[in-house]
């Protein structure tokens, strides 16, 4: 087993763990596979580069849709993404393994043993045959595919952040001394026309009511150690600081493993989520550097320069956890919250599913543990959470979710849709 603990800006506490489950070798549900990629894939990410640059949250949309491009390439059940073409004689595992494979080893060169292991892994389960062989050149087609199509996406791109001093302008928070994401307006969206596709209007000026009324909320709840935020709520504010970047495909593997999902859905499921949380960042940090906001630790430290008299500084004022080195509006978190639950609930039919897990963010004292009813109670909270850990605005994770849902249903109109009179197919025929 291998455990990756670290702290970072954008997921500002997380831990990823990679198991090869052997208690499964002997009888996995058909989506197995993707759920060991899956795996992988999200461990690797962390630990190159902390989720701190759009290079490994372009892998895993990268990986999966490579995967879903070749499954539907054998059987026909979704629409093809990068890769169209027709392999009906391939076999599905090994068409999979091999797409997963082949992005995984472009992108990430130094972890090919790894790689490597898990591929050989599924390569050994399939016996030697022309299904085999197939699966093998079907899937490298694949990830040649979606990896040609993305060469000039643009995605290390690096923009140029210039601070102002008027109330109101981000400056960057301590400890950190650079922005990051300022290139990621630049990145080529995978299911947006434009990264500004889904920008929202401007954020509340500073000497309004309702900015006085969003910064006196976080001044009160997202302070350290503050006297107003229960127990409950400052759990909730650090188990959400593990972003769903992470924490919806980790719910989402055991969703898929214990509900038995057909591997075709469940590529499909996994190639969505990771759409919709790149091109989630893109469009958020669009609006961000578009109109470079401050936080609530600069704002609060700075009232008495907002010419608002429903505010008052305090220049001792700490948030309960560090800020991260991007402007506050809208939210990342929020819009990551709320577009991978609608991905979810078209995907599973309902939003009246448990959202059940441990997060990896929680400190010693506190439950990592956490159960809602409903995917859409769990989006609320995340909402909150950043409201006590004293990162944002109200206004700025509303809008962040508001975003979220608009983008998602975007991307279920236009991408990876069910072709008509299909159905799944089952694995034991091939």
């Amino acid at each position: 087993m291998k455990r990756i603990n670290y702290a970072g800006a954008i997921l500002p506490i997380l831990s990823v763990i990679f198991v090869l489950n052997s208690e499964n070798e002997q009888n996995d549900p058909d989506a197995g596979v993707v759920v060991d990629w899956n795996e992988l894939v999200v461990a690797t990410a962390a630990e190159v580069d902390q989720y701190q640059t759009l290079l490994s949250h372009r892998s895993v949309p990268l990986m999966h849709l490579a995967v879903h491009d070749a499954l539907n390439a054998i059987v026909p059940v979704y629409e093809q993404y990068a890769y169209h073409a027709s392999h009906p004689d391939a076999h599905p595992v090994i068409a999979a393994s091999q797409a997963a494979h082949d992005v995984m080893t472009e992108i990430y060169p130094g972890h090919a043993e790894a790689i490597s292991e898990l591929h050989q892994r599924w390569l050994d389960r399939v016996p030697d045959g022309a299904d085999k062989k197939k699966g093998i050149r079907l899937g490298s087609a694949a990830a040649t595919a979606i990896l040609t199509l993305r060469e000039d996406d643009n995605y290390d791109s690096q923009g140029e952040f210039i601070p102002r001093d008027e109330p109101g302008s981000y400056r960057i928070t301590p400890p950190f001394e650079e922005p990051i994401g300022t290139g990621w307006p630049d990145t080529e969206p995978l299911s947006m026309t434009a990264p500004d596709q889904f920008r929202p209007g401007p954020p509340p000026a500073v000497d309004s009511e309702r900015y006085a009324s969003d910064f006196n909320e976080v001044k009160r709840l997202g302070r350290k150690g503050s006297e107003y935020r229960t127990d409950d709520k400052t759990q909730i504010g650090y188990w959400f600081a593990e972003y769903p970047t992470v924490a919806y495909p980790d719910f989402s593997r055991t969703y898929v493993m214990e509900h038995e999902m057909n591997l075709w859905s469940a590529a499909r499921l996994f190639a969505l989520l990771a759409i919709d949380n790149f091109d989630g960042l893109i469009s958020v940090f669009d609006a961000k550097y578009e109109y470079a906001y401050w936080r609530p630790y600069t704002a609060i430290r700075n009232a008495d320069r907002d010419d608002n008299p429903g505010t008052q500084p305090d220049p001792d004022w700490e948030p309960e956890m560090t800020t991260a080195p991007h402007p506050d509006y809208p939210a990342a978190l929020s819009t990551l919250c709320a577009g991978g639950a609608i991905v979810m609930k078209d995907v599973f039919g309902t939003p009246y599913f448990n959202y059940t897990r441990r997060s990896g963010s929680t400190p010693e004292g506190f439950s990592a543990g956490r159960s809602y009813e409903s995917i859409d109670d769990a989006v609320a909270d995340c909402l909150h959470s950043r409201v006590y850990n004293g990162f944002h605005f109200r206004t700025g994770l509303d809008v962040g979710a508001e975003m979220g849902r608009e983008r998602a249903h975007h991307l279920l109109r236009n991408h990876l849709r069910r072709l008509p009179d299909t159905d799944y197919p089952d694995l034991a025929e091939f």
